[in-house]
């Protein structure tokens, strides 16, 4: 069966797991070893630099920098494995202009929840509410049911 809401509710979970480990191993020596930073929202971020072999070597093509990154990066990705953050983060590789670095980020994965989400939610819940405030929709089905339940007993 899909529950859309157990898989928000997860997702909620999952937040503020990735939350909590990254406040408890903010100050590790592991985590200053590779550099990494953390944002309030839930990002950890870190820059890789190539070297310059790699960015200005006329035999290698740009297409192997991305390859660089990720090779420079497996340590990373094997330290985040070890705080079970493997499943619920994704990173995101992104140049950084006019420079030889690369910004990683890796942010929260939700399977569910998302901007779309929330505001169908906020919009249904106005509408409910409206039509409370216009036809007083709620109150007659309270008030049928309250009367339903009076005529059984």
């Amino acid at each position: 069966m899909n529950y859309p809401l157990k898989k928000v509710i997860i997702d909620i979970k999952n937040y503020f797991y990735i939350r909590k480990t990254i406040k408890k191993n903010l100050l590790t020596v592991e985590w200053n070893k590779y550099k990494l930073r953390a944002d309030w929202i839930g990002r950890i971020y870190t820059v890789v630099n190539l070297p310059p072999e790699v960015m200005f070597s006329t035999d290698a093509p740009e297409e192997i920098r991305p390859a660089y990154v990720l090779e420079e990066i497996r340590p990373i990705n094997e330290y985040l494995t070890k705080l079970n953050l493997h499943e619920i983060i994704i990173p995101e590789i992104k140049p950084i202009p006019d420079s030889i670095s690369y910004l990683i980020i890796y942010k929260p994965y939700f399977q569910k929840l998302s901007w779309k989400w929330i505001f169908i939610r906020i919009f249904l819940i106005l509408i409910l509410f409206w039509l409370d405030g216009k036809f007083k929709f709620l109150s007659n089905i309270w008030d049928f049911l309250i009367k339903s339940i009076n005529l059984f007993f």
